[in-house]
């Protein structure tokens, strides 16, 4: 169990850790990529604007020599076309891609420049008045070309301005080295944090899985009563010991009904196998009141039955009802008839106060199991006498949905209120010691129907329960 516990502590602890340390991860390559490419497209943005005003110049130059009467066109150095400090030079070429000086011999030409860009212009890799990249030795330049006419007397056909994107790979190479390591220090905090907050998740996760399987299992563990800092966690523990609490109160109870009712249904069946067994072998000489006896506790014993299966059905939701048009009255006389031949010590008096046969849509089983047991449980507590009336429901006030009640009155000693209220609990011991199935079963039942049952009782005068249908 030990062993197993370990493997869903590990589980649980990856599930949590390594997704958040992924995002993490994710999100720093990402900042790193973002911050990358903006600094080389700043780097970039600036130098193709150095090299926008150079080459304007260029143009600007040619064009006014076009506007001109001069016959020689001499381009003038100026601050656009040779800047040290922007590293902005200018080449010119004749059509056969050779060096043309229209500078002062004091100003600077890298050579090898010169032949490479010579070299690219005759293999048509430099697109006139387009933006190139080309790298040189290493270093990254940005170069621009214009091209003049032939018609024009001007001894350069080729201007190349070009630009060194400089200190770019320096600034590329610091920002991201900080960067790098401020996500680092980050990643580190944040995986510390993660890992810390993982396992504090992890461990009471997997003690309460572990206590939980065990008292399945019957090992008899009780959850922790150790508090769990995190809220949420805190509250499961407190569900799982209200549930363990309400399961072990309702396995203790039914533990006890089980009990009960096999004494409830063994009581019968004694009766029942000693009048048989009397019959036999001749010691019972009164056949017919054995008889009686045989039939009245079979019956009683059968409507136990009934009772548990239509509460474990109701229980289950499987119960299937079946609605159909019944004569109230028909039905209650049915009943009335029942009971008068299973049990003829007590009278029972029917009392229809209708004018037609109380016609309802209902389902029958339903009405005649409330009805059947609503008339046994009167017998049982009457002295003498049980009276069952039938009328409509509006002289009795209540909801318009009802349009019948049928009371049910018994003579007996009555109910005091401090256990009135208990009577429809399912199991609930009486002072007879019979548990209240019968009863449960007419409130479930009734709740079913979405009938109503309401009940009075006055001591020593005895009991009267109200059915509205």
């Amino acid at each position: 169990m030990e062993r197993v516990a370990n493997k869903k502590t590990k589980k649980i602890f990856s599930k949590i850790f390594w997704p958040i340390v992924q995002i993490v991860v994710i999100f720093a390559v990402a900042t790193f990529l973002i911050n990358y490419f903006s600094i080389d497209r700043f780097v970039k943005d600036n130098a193709k604007e150095k090299l926008s005003e150079a080459y304007n110049d260029v143009v600007e130059q040619v064009n006014s020599f076009k506007e001109s009467s001069e016959n020689v066109f001499v381009l003038k150095p100026s601050e656009h076309l040779v800047n040290q400090s922007n590293n902005t030079q200018v080449y010119v070429f004749d059509k056969n891609y050779n060096e043309v000086s229209l500078f002062d011999n004091n100003i600077y030409i890298d050579r090898e420049m010169l032949s490479f860009l010579s070299s690219l212009l005759a293999d048509y890799e430099l697109e006139e008045e387009t933006l190139t990249n080309i790298t040189f030795n290493n270093k990254e330049y940005i170069a621009n070309t214009y091209v003049t006419s032939d018609s024009l007397n001007i001894n350069g056909k080729y201007f190349v301005v070009i630009q060194e994107l400089t200190g770019k790979s320096n600034l590329l190479r610091e920002s991201s080295r900080q960067l790098l390591l401020i996500q680092l220090a980050i990643l580190v905090l944040v995986i510390l944090t993660v890992f810390m907050v993982a396992r504090d998740l992890s461990k009471p996760i997997i003690k309460l899985s572990k206590e939980s399987e065990e008292y399945v299992i019957g090992k008899g563990v009780t959850i922790g009563d150790k508090n769990i800092s995190t809220t949420e966690l805190e509250s499961l523990r407190q569900s799982l010991i209200n549930m363990q609490e309400k399961i072990d109160e309702e396995s203790n109870r039914k533990n006890t009904i089980y009990e009960n009712v096999a004494h409830d249904l063994r009581t019968p069946l004694v009766s029942i196998l000693g009048y048989a067994d009397g019959l036999k072998s001749g010691i019972i000489k009164d056949k017919n009141k054995a008889c009686d006896v045989i039939l009245r506790t079979g019956n009683q014993l059968k409507e136990m039955i009934e009772n548990i299966l239509i509460l474990s059905r109701f229980d289950n939701d499987t119960y299937k009802g079946n609605e159909e048009e019944l004569s109230l009255v028909d039905l209650i006389n049915e009943q009335v008839e029942t009971v008068k031949v299973i049990d003829e010590s007590k009278a029972v008096v029917f009392e229809n106060r209708l004018d037609d046969e109380g016609v309802i849509k209902s389902d029958r089983k339903l009405v005649v199991r409330i009805i059947q047991n609503l008339l046994s449980n009167a017998i049982k507590y009457a002295n003498s006498q049980v009276v069952i009336k039938v009328e409509g429901a509006g002289s009795q006030c209540s909801p318009l949905r009802h349009e019948f009640v049928v009371s049910i009155t018994d003579d007996g000693k009555g109910i005091d209120n401090s256990k009135l209220q208990n009577i429809f609990t399912r199991y609930y011991k009486g002072d007879d010691g019979h548990f209240g199935i019968g009863l449960a079963v007419v409130k479930s039942s009734v709740d079913y129907l979405g009938a109503k049952i309401d009940v009075k009782s006055e001591i020593d005068k005895g009991t009267t329960f109200e059915l509205y249908l």
